[in-house]
């Protein structure tokens, strides 16, 4: 109970981030007996802390993978509250940010947006979570695109370069190709932003 009650009052504390990891981290063993021991106000007690002052912070300080296996992990603490905790719904909803910010900061936008798409079938008119939604679909788009681009102004500069070099090319429009093809792939990606930044979201359960 005593250190139930010092661990309580470090994490009650306003301190770094860092600080708060390195807290959770030497009393590890602790805080996973609490939660093995399945007691219902053992797991209330370490989930507060394990989300906001573990993985959290994790995010903050840019540990996205570390911090997604703690969201993975909290998740299942969290089932066995179910029905039984006021706050299970509080919690679980935030786990599903944190997840889904985790993920998209992992640059996996399709995994990012099945996480918001269960926020937003809770809360459709939050901006927050439409914000992410819309960004990872313009993510998702620009990285299937972009490439297009790149090989477009890559070849254009290697026949520049062969030019200098004195090196003949016979079709005089294959330069010209190579930019309209760049510039396609630039104009599509500018389009598609336009077009999903101005679209309502319609998430279907």
């Amino acid at each position: 109970m005593h250190t139930k009650f010092k661990l309580k009052s470090f994490f009650d504390s306003k301190r770094e981030p860092s600080e708060y990891i390195e807290k959770y981290e030497e009393n590890l063993i602790f805080f996973n007996d609490l939660l093995n021991n399945g007691s219902k106000e053992d797991i209330i007690f370490v989930i507060p802390i394990k989300t906001h002052n573990y993985a959290e912070q994790l995010k903050n300080l840019g540990y996205f993978q570390k911090s997604l296996s703690v969201l993975f992990e909290i998740e299942r603490d969290l089932d066995l509250l179910k029905g039984l905790w006021d706050l299970y719904n509080s919690y679980n909803e935030l786990v599903t940010l944190l997840k889904g910010i985790c993920l998209a900061r992992l640059k996996q936008y399709r995994k990012s947006n099945l996480e918001f798409k269960k926020l937003l079938l809770q809360n459709p008119t939050n901006d927050n979570y439409q914000d992410w939604y819309k960004s990872n679909k313009k993510d998702i788009i620009e990285r299937a695109i972009f490439p297009i681009t790149v090989i477009g102004v890559a070849c254009y500069l290697i026949l520049i370069l062969l030019e200098f070099s004195k090196v003949e090319i016979e079709n005089k429009y294959i330069k010209t190709s190579f930019i309209f093809i760049a510039m396609i792939g630039f104009v599509t990606i500018y389009i598609w932003k336009k077009i999903i930044d101005n679209s309502k979201i319609k998430i279907k359960g």
